[in-house]
């Protein structure tokens, strides 16, 4: 079996489908859409935060080497996520709080 045969089937390992996936990983923890295997949709807003850390540690890692198009998909995905984290916490204070850059 070759590497070509294990991926068979499987999306291309592209920075976009990566970006993608920690996205819909954090839209799953927050409640926002159900996991596809169980078809339920759970909150775990401790799993969401590590998603949104992984998006900043992304961004820092990949900082002056994006394209303009992958630079706003990564800003773009990190705005909405955000956005639904405050909204599933109510936004009250520093336990909320999101980190905005690599720690």
């Amino acid at each position: 079996m070759t590497h070509d045969d294990d991926a068979r089937g499987a999306p291309p390992a592209t920075f976009d489908f990566l970006v993608n996936s920690l996205f819909m990983q954090a839209l799953m923890a927050l409640g926002r859409i159900p996991n596809p295997i169980t078809k339920q949709s759970v909150k775990n807003l401790a799993a969401a935060r590590h998603f949104i850390d992984m998006l900043v540690m992304l961004e820092a890692k990949t900082a002056g080497n994006l394209t303009t198009d992958k630079r706003r998909l990564l800003d773009e995905v990190q705005h909405q996520v955000r956005i639904q984290f405050v909204h599933e916490t109510g936004g009250g204070g520093p336990a909320d709080a999101l980190p905005t850059e690599e720690p």
